[in-house]
């Protein structure tokens, strides 16, 4: 594991600095080319050469290596010792001498067969060669350069063991061995006591320890739960506030526009936040059948253990009045003082919408609309297109229903909320969807579009599209619900609707 460790972590050093080499190389090159441009016509080839490794490539120095510049034909390493292929040993007898290194001697670094076959091909890149120079492993980032229609390479080396040194991989290797070595130690003298304490408990002490186990886990897997939900509340109470500061301020300077975008953005918060009271009163439900779990880990002790009055079973008898005694009460209060805060929001939306109704048209038009028949509808336009996705799709319940609203939003939003299930399902799975009207509890009419199967198993369905927020807003000005409920066969997408004004008929939507 640490060998693994330490691997991947040379390796992810080694190609992020690959990069930043690469790009290093890439702003010399683009520097000496825009420099051989403008000295084209007053100095020679051999002079822009020079004055390009004197410019650009000399001062770039890089924990121990630093730029170079090859030209065609062959190199000086008496000039330039960076080269990666460089012997660098006597670099000036060989100047002295008067020659340039050809690629091919017997000094060569291995692996610049790959740098000139990618140069002579026109492309940059980058790698880790064995350098004879320094005797170590180089990071070597190299990029094409053309200086007066001469075909060059520019690159930066640096060797690995300074780059490993100066990011600290080097280090964290070593903590890494040292550590991994105290667990050992410490594993294997837990480990000898472990076997002693095993040998002398009894076989009913290491059920009941095993039982406590789970029991403790799946407590804390819920009260976690719990808390992340309690936390998406506040926050999403400290942002209703925030959006009253700012409709407020809107209002008090005339700004109407804006103040009917908050009032439906308000909506739907409020409908996100039906949501999740949903989901609260789902998990307390669950939290309701606890009592056969307790009452059997109860008997489980007692059987074990021989006796009614064990520690063991006191322990578990706190924990249940605990968690069903005190916690779940009060979390089912806070829920229920909440849904009031929200009725009381939404009692001051309808307040603050009343002071921008006169500025839209008196009159809504709504009709009776039979939602089994409307149902069916919107099944029977879907059913080819979801067919040839592996989707199917039926009605149930669909009971004469009829709910005295616009029928055309309606229509066109049940329809978006069939384009977001079917957008959400996995390609190549086969699922259903399943359509059904009913009463809810206050009376108002319930649509529910139940999506299961391994298409929509995990699925997050996305409700960011325009159309599907304006019927959103609809219900909301209505006093109808958008909801979408997940569970382990899928989700549930519920809709609310509330009965419209029926001032006049919509003549578009009984044409």
């Amino acid at each position: 594991l640490v060998f693994n460790y330490e691997s991947a972590l040379r390796g992810g050093t080694s190609a992020a600095f690959a990069k930043t080499q690469l790009e290093i190389a890439r702003a010399l090159a683009r520097g000496g080319e825009e420099f051989a441009r403008a000295a084209i016509g007053t100095l020679s080839a051999q002079s822009i050469e020079s004055e390009i490794r004197s410019r650009f490539v000399a001062p770039v120095r890089l924990l121990g290596g630093g730029a170079w510049l090859y030209s065609q034909g062959g190199f000086d390493c008496a000039r330039d010792a960076l080269l990666t292929w460089c012997p660098g040993e006597e670099p000036e007898a060989g100047k002295a001498e008067g020659r340039g290194v050809v690629y091919g001697d017997e000094d060569a670094s291995p692996g610049m067969e790959r740098i000139l076959a990618a140069v002579s091909a026109g492309r940059e890149g980058t790698g880790v060669f064995f350098s004879r120079r320094a005797n170590m492993q180089e990071v070597v980032a190299w990029t094409p350069l053309s200086v007066a229609g001469t075909p060059m390479v520019v690159g930066v080396s640096t060797g690995l063991p300074n780059i490993l040194e100066a990011s600290g991989v080097v280090r964290q290797s070593r903590n890494a061995m040292v550590m991994v070595g105290l667990m050992t130690v410490g594993g294997l003298g837990l480990i000898i006591v472990s076997a002693k304490n095993i040998v002398r408990r009894r076989q009913a002490e290491i059920e009941l320890e095993q039982a406590n186990a789970e029991l403790e886990d799946r407590v804390a897997r819920r009260t976690e739960e719990l808390q992340a939900q309690t936390k998406a509340l506040m926050e999403s109470r400290m942002r209703e506030r925030l959006r009253e500061k700012e409709a407020e301020i809107a209002f008090q300077a005339g700004l109407v526009e804006s103040a009917g975008t908050y009032l439906h953005t308000t909506g739907n918060a409020l409908t996100a936040l039906e949501g999740l009271f949903l989901k609260m009163r789902r998990t307390l439900e669950a939290m309701a059948g606890a009592d056969g779990a307790f009452v059997a880990a109860r008997a489980a002790l007692a059987e074990a253990l021989g006796r009614e009055d064990s520690p063991a079973v006191q322990s578990l008898n706190e924990l249940e009045s605990a968690l069903l005694g005190r916690a779940v009460p009060r979390l089912a209060e806070t829920l229920t003082e909440m849904a009031e805060l929200k009725t009381r929001m939404i009692a001051e939306l309808e307040g603050r919408r009343g002071l921008f109704d006169p500025r839209r048209p008196a009159r809504r038009f709504a009709q009776a609309v039979d939602m089994g028949e409307l149902l069916r509808e919107l099944a029977q336009e879907a059913r080819g297109e979801l067919t040839g996705e592996g989707l199917g799709i039926e009605v149930q319940d669909a009971i004469r229903l009829e709910a005295r609203v616009a029928r055309r939003k309606v229509a066109y939003g049940l329809g978006r909320c069939l384009d977001m299930i079917q957008e959400a399902a996995r390609p190549g799975h086969d699922g259903a969807i399943r359509l059904s009207a009913g009463r809810s509890e206050d009376g108002g009419i319930r649509v529910l579009l139940r999506a299961e199967g391994a298409a929509f198993v995990g699925a997050d369905p996305c409700r960011d599209d325009p159309q599907l927020l304006t019927f959103i807003n609809y219900l909301n000005e209505n006093h109808g619900l958008f909801g979408i409920v997940h569970d382990a066969g899928g989700f549930s997408v519920e809709v609310e609707l509330g009965n419209a004004p029926a001032d006049e008929e919509d003549p578009a939507a009984t044409s």
